[in-house]
């Protein structure tokens, strides 16, 4: 009886046992899959709010209770825990302190750099003292007007040379070659009254710039800007070479010798169609050319203008003599009394009181 007794306790055991094993396992189990299932972090706002909780009423047994509705103290008493929270922006403060100071050292080092290049370098003073330059107002003064005006010369020449090249031809044939002074191409440059006319009008023009440039060079005008000097120059060009050649016929009709005064009038204008054709490229070097050299300009061409004067002189001589019996020293006096003095008289006019 007493083994059957003692075999049924220890199996009651043995299960009781097994049971309490099995149940811990699973505890096990269902503490391992909570621990999967639900992360650490999900963890920490329970603790969290359980220290502040108990924070918050640990304050609250601090704060004594008083009587008094005046809210300051708690205000002070709250306003003694807020400074830990303002950490933060004191290391940005401190940090944005901290970097003007290295914006400056780095200006420091590279006004250093600089500096040590620029006295190495032999092609920058930086060590002597700095000039002061006072700046003036700059006055354009540029030859636009005077390049347009030569431009239309040019033209003017151009469209002549194109229009009318026969004459164009025989005038210097006319003018070079003496014998054919009397012969047919005489005979045709002295009707063909337009050609003529073109080029005793260019004659002016460009006579008028030459003398308006010398002036310019030599006797700056006063009482007359530049620009309005040259259409005077060129007027009073064209008028007195209109006088004369009214005078001239005057002279020889009321002396019944209007053949030889003919003659005389077209040497005079043919060698003034040859000068004013001459006086095209050296108005343009007056106008352009470097000031050095103008002395050596303008005296070359008042003797080449001398020249052609001297060669009108000559070959009106010429056809005076062949009608009219004529000394030459008369002539000479004629041509210094007609022509030269009252030139020299204009001139010393235009100088003293009109420019």
């Amino acid at each position: 009886m007493k083994p059957i007794c003692y075999f049924v306790l220890f199996v009651c055991l043995f299960l009781c046992v097994n049971t309490l094993f099995a149940q811990n396992q699973n505890d096990s189990l269902l503490k391992k899959k909570q621990d999967t299932n639900h992360p650490l972090v999900n963890k920490e706002p329970v603790i969290i709010k359980k220290k502040i909780t108990d924070t918050v009423n640990k304050e609250k047994t601090k704060i004594p209770v008083s009587v008094d509705s005046n809210p300051l103290p708690n205000v002070a008493s709250a306003t003694k825990l807020i400074p830990k929270t303002n950490t933060f922006h004191d290391t940005l403060n401190n940090k944005a302190d901290s970097l003007p100071d290295t914006a400056q050292t780095l200006t420091q080092t590279t006004i250093a750099a600089d500096s040590a290049l620029l006295a190495k370098n032999r092609y920058i003073d930086s060590k002597s003292k700095p000039v002061l330059l006072i700046e003036h107002k700059h006055i354009a003064s540029g030859k636009e007007f005077l390049f347009y005006t030569l431009c239309l010369v040019l033209l003017i020449l151009g469209l002549f040379k194109t229009f009318f090249s026969v004459y164009f031809k025989n005038l210097f044939r006319v003018y070079f070659n003496t014998s054919l002074r009397q012969t047919q191409l005489s005979d045709q440059l002295q009707q063909a009254t337009l050609p003529s006319l073109i080029l005793n009008i260019f004659f002016t023009i460009t006579s008028g710039i030459y003398i308006w440039l010398l002036f310019s060079f030599y006797h700056p005008p006063r009482l007359f800007s530049g620009k309005a000097l040259l259409p005077f120059c060129i007027l009073s060009i064209g008028i007195l070479y209109f006088l004369k050649f009214c005078v001239l016929k005057f002279m020889g009709w009321v002396s019944d010798v209007q053949e030889s005064t003919n003659g005389y009038i077209f040497a005079i204008f043919l060698v003034n169609k040859i000068t004013g054709i001459f006086l095209v490229p050296i108005i343009i070097l007056l106008a352009f050319i470097n000031p050095q050299w103008l002395p050596v300009i303008t005296n070359i061409s008042l003797m080449v203008i001398g020249l052609l004067f001297l060669s009108r002189y000559v070959k009106s001589y010429g056809v005076i003599e062949k009608k009219i019996p004529l000394n030459p020293f008369h002539f000479i006096i004629y041509i210094a009394g007609a022509e030269i003095i009252p030139l020299l008289i204009l001139y010393k006019l235009a100088i003293d009181y009109l420019i």
